[in-house]
């Protein structure tokens, strides 16, 4: 299982008046990380994800063996009327938890969660450089690209969950495995 936690950190000034002319805010949903120790691991193809790393404790109550908090964090800002970013692809260990800390398929599977949202972070600096650096309209083109991208990456990990069967269809996942892969090369250049 997977849960989205949505962080943007808009740096201080971004929308100050002698930047962007009449800009209030973005429109888009804005969460804060309220993990307890504020603990987060950047994604790595050298670092895969391990039990330890599961440091919630289990909800009871749910269905499911693991849930793995991941966040997509935008940092941007208008400095000398030129936008920059930073989209982060981070693991919320005081957020995510396993009932199943043997399992190296469950493991895996929640791995693969991660993996994607690194796909969705680099579609989403894709997207971000594709709309320039200039400030003009950037409430326009920024708030809608933002929530456009966040949905996407939303949609995908119910997907995944769903075609899969939250891992239970190793045949599936497999696939999909393959085509995460296949899109972190294709994007490599956006990480």
């Amino acid at each position: 299982m997977f849960i989205i936690t949505l962080l943007l950190s808009f740096v201080t000034g971004f929308f100050a008046p002698a930047t962007v002319p009449g800009a209030a805010s973005l429109p888009v949903r804005i969460e804060k990380d309220n993990s307890s120790k504020n603990e987060k691991l950047s994604w790595s193809a050298q670092r895969k994800l391990n039990w330890e790393d599961f440091k919630a404790d289990p909800d009871e109550e749910n269905p499911h063996h693991a849930l793995t908090a991941a966040n997509l964090a935008l940092d941007a800002k208008c400095r000398n009327n030129k936008l920059e970013f930073e989209v982060s692809c981070v693991f919320l260990p005081t957020q995510s938890w396993s009932k199943n800390k043997k399992s190296e398929k469950l493991l895996y599977h929640e791995q693969l969660h991660f993996d994607l949202t690194e796909v969705h972070a680099r579609l989403l600096r894709k997207k971000l450089y594709a709309l320039g650096t200039a400030c003009d309209n950037v409430q326009e083109k920024l708030g809608p690209t933002v929530t456009e991208a966040f949905a996407a990456w939303k949609a995908e990990q119910d997907e995944f969950d769903k075609m899969a069967r939250h891992g239970l269809d190793t045949t599936v996942q497999m696939e999909w495995a393959a085509n995460i892969e296949q899109r972190l090369q294709e994007l490599e250049a956006y990480q």
